[in-house]
């Protein structure tokens, strides 16, 4: 009358050693190629990244960017401060209606990450021209660094509060094309913040270029 009682422990035992296993074995595929552990998120050098088969649309393109760009220029992810094309904004030497699509991430005594198309097209001869304003900008100097667009150029430039930037400017067929990343002087100090602003560039390229 107790075999049946038997059986029944028996299968239970093999049961409960059976999901067990199982388990272990689907803790085990975290950690081996094809498992479910995902990548871990990094950022893509512009050395190397080859930019001239870019599209950018004058157009809106803030929404593409991928947040865990954003996250690894400035540690976290602040709300957008984002215009378009008629919008006033605070050019810096006061308000200006812009003729551009563009957006700002700010994160205090950590810096900011910009990007912005121009609204109009450019020409190459404009763009041109533009390259060689930028590079006369006080306090700005042209970086040795690899192209983004063509014509383009690659500025370094320090404000007189003590403020670092580092930015690509560039002309992608007929859009001229402006992203930077921007250190205050309290900031620890960038292993290479040209780097760090191609980086950046990449991310606001391919969100750019669709």
């Amino acid at each position: 009358m107790r075999r049946p009682v038997v059986l029944v422990v028996t299968a239970a035992v093999a049961t409960l050693a059976a999901v067990v296993v199982g388990v272990l074995l689907l803790g085990d595929t975290k950690d081996e190629p094809g498992g479910t552990a995902q990548e871990p998120f990094t950022t893509t050098s512009l050395t190397g990244y080859d930019t001239s088969a870019a599209v950018v649309a004058r157009a809106p393109f803030c929404d593409a960017i991928d947040e865990r760009q954003v996250d690894a220029v400035l540690g976290s992810v602040p709300d957008v401060r984002a215009w378009e094309n008629g919008d006033q904004l605070d050019v810096g030497s006061g308000t200006d209606v812009v003729h551009e699509f563009g957006c700002a991430y700010a994160v205090q005594d950590v810096g900011e990450a910009r990007a912005w198309v121009f609204a109009p097209p450019v020409s190459a001869d404009e763009a041109q021209q533009l390259v060689t304003k930028a590079s006369k900008g006080a306090g700005c100097v042209a970086a040795d660094a690899p192209p983004f667009g063509n014509p383009t150029v690659a500025l370094t430039c320090t404000a007189k509060d003590g403020t670092q930037r580092a930015s690509y400017r560039g002309l992608f067929g007929d859009a001229w094309l402006v992203c930077e990343v921007a250190r205050p002087a309290t900031a620890p100090a960038s292993t290479d913040l040209t780097d760090e602003a191609g980086r950046w560039c990449v991310g606001v390229l391919e969100a750019a270029s669709g």
